[in-house]
């Protein structure tokens, strides 16, 4: 009596695969009605108070939302070219076009130069400010110049030649505690 051997061959196996990937693929189908949860029904959902949002969330898409700390300007390169919000004091008015931020207390980060128009808000030395702007590589007074097609004084922005900035959008005064 002679026994058949049981093994799936090769021609067994490659019909088992075809008919494995054919289901893969009619689950990609883009034709008919689309059921399932919209984003609509993801982010109307409540909030949980036991999961708080964090104080700096350098995570949200790609941009730094928080303290101007040493989290941010350990970073800082990282976010160059992109929107970020940054909450800090008032280290210095330099004029009608600039002012610096200093680190939130207990920090020692360097100051970072913010450009805008303070004709929008009445910044003074020691406020806290919200800033929203666009961090830039290297501030280079001429060339910003050229930009705002004004003079600004040389000597008031020396000390921030080549430094980091951020070219703000908004600049929000934040309330005293």
């Amino acid at each position: 009596m002679t026994t058949r051997d049981r093994r799936p061959t090769a021609r067994t196996a490659a019909a088992a695969l075809a008919a494995v990937a054919g289901l893969g693929l009619a689950g990609c189908s883009t034709e008919g009605p689309e059921t399932g949860t919209d984003v609509e029904d993801v982010t109307e959902g409540e909030v949980l108070e036991s999961s708080p949002a964090p104080e700096n969330n350098p995570t949200a898409g790609d941009t730094f939302i928080g303290n101007y700390d040493q989290d941010f300007y350990d970073d800082r390169e990282t976010y160059v070219g992109q929107e970020v919000t940054l909450t800090a004091e008032v280290g210095q008015v330099i004029d009608d076009d600039a002012f610096v931020i200093a680190g939130t207390a207990g920090t020692t980060v360097d100051r970072l130069l913010v450009l805008y128009d303070m004709d929008q808000v009445d910044i003074e030395e020691g406020q806290v400010v919200e800033v929203t702007g666009t961090v830039q590589q290297a501030f280079d007074l001429p060339t910003i110049e050229d930009e705002k097609q004004k003079d600004l004084e040389d000597e008031l922005y020396a000390d921030h030649d080549q430094q980091p900035y951020v070219e703000a959008a908004e600049v929000q005064l934040m309330p005293e505690e």
